[in-house]
């Protein structure tokens, strides 16, 4: 588990657009009929690490009440405290790395032990797309050959990039993003008492609520904000590329890459729809491209890679001026 204590009322109840899933697996506990690893696909901002806890708590309840966890008993207040014994969460060291080989192997053998409260034994690998090669491959074993009253749940963002090997054995469930209405509903509830504009943060979060939430909660937006302003000047020539480099260095890489690739779509889906530039094309494809990089486990020179891309990114719209 994550080093932050989990907020009990957080996750006992499954997100409002997880519901029909929700019952399902519910229907599938009930029957005897869980399957012993389901990888979330859904984008990140959905919730699947949400549902991934809410899914642990269900199983880890001792007093289980009309398909919930309590919330009260020893298996949820000791995964609250991040303290149960039968709940591993495995996660990059850092965020934005890889999932390594040795992190794998210490899961797989505590997985192999008697559950230690007499129940359930659940595993979260968040993300599991994140796995380098030798990681995945140490998985294999419990996914082929796995443990009695063991689930292992995946979640990803990027399914294709999960090894076939680790997919195959995994049942599938893709997360839709809510519908505005669902998702506007929601956030009003969470954002009571701040002066905010719910279906503009929501935009701009391209509709994923999560997201939204850390924008209205945190300073995301501003960040977020203050990106896409730099993104505007350089591209009217009002700032240079050298000098906005230098100034994003204060950012996490990770965040602004996406709020670059989201800025650059919008602008390909909305503004510029009826002036359809090739070169705007090219650079969604190196920007992706650069999100790859900062995924992998390379040591990245992100000045010199924001200087490259801002730089690009410039020149685009100078034959427009």
């Amino acid at each position: 588990m994550s080093e932050t204590t989990i907020n009990l009322k957080d996750y006992l109840l499954p997100l409002p657009w997880h519901g029909e899933f929700w019952q399902s697996f519910n229907d599938r506990i009930d029957s005897q009929r869980l399957p012993h690893a389901i990888m979330l696909n859904a984008l990140e901002g959905v919730g699947a690490e949400s549902l991934a806890y809410s899914m642990a708590y269900r199983l880890l309840c001792t007093n289980v009440q009309s398909g919930v966890a309590c919330g009260r008993c020893s298996g949820c207040l000791t995964l609250a405290a991040g303290t149960h014994p039968d709940f591993f969460y495995v996660a990059p060291e850092e965020k934005g790395k890889q999932i390594l080989v040795k992190q794998i192997r210490k899961l797989c053998e505590s997985v192999v032990k008697t559950s230690q409260q007499g129940g359930w034994k659940v595993v979260v690998i968040n993300p599991a797309d994140s796995m380098n090669r030798n990681a995945a491959n140490a998985l294999l074993k419990s996914l082929e050959e796995p443990e009695a009253n063991t689930i292992l749940i995946l979640i990803s963002n990027r399914l294709s990039v999960v090894p076939t090997t680790i997919r195959s054995r995994c049942q599938i469930e893709s997360l839709s993003v809510p519908s505005k209405e669902i998702a506007s509903q929601w956030l009003s509830g969470k954002a009571e008492g701040k002066q905010v504009n719910i279906d503009e943060v929501l935009e701009i979060a391209n509709g994923l609520p999560l997201l939204a939430l850390d924008y209205i909660q945190g300073d995301g937006l501003e960040n977020r904000q203050q990106v896409e302003a730099l993104l505007d000047a350089m591209r009217h020539a009002n700032e240079t590329p050298l000098l906005v480099a230098q100034a994003c260095q204060k950012y996490p890489p990770d965040d602004l890459i996406d709020w670059i690739l989201s800025y650059v779509h919008r602008l390909i889906v909305g503004e510029l729809q009826n002036k359809p530039n090739p070169a705007l094309f090219l650079f969604l494809d190196k920007l992706i491209q650069a999100r790859a990089w900062l995924l992998s486990s390379a040591n990245i020179n992100t000045q010199l890679l924001w200087e490259e891309l801002f730089i690009e990114w410039a020149q685009i719209f100078q034959s427009q001026r």
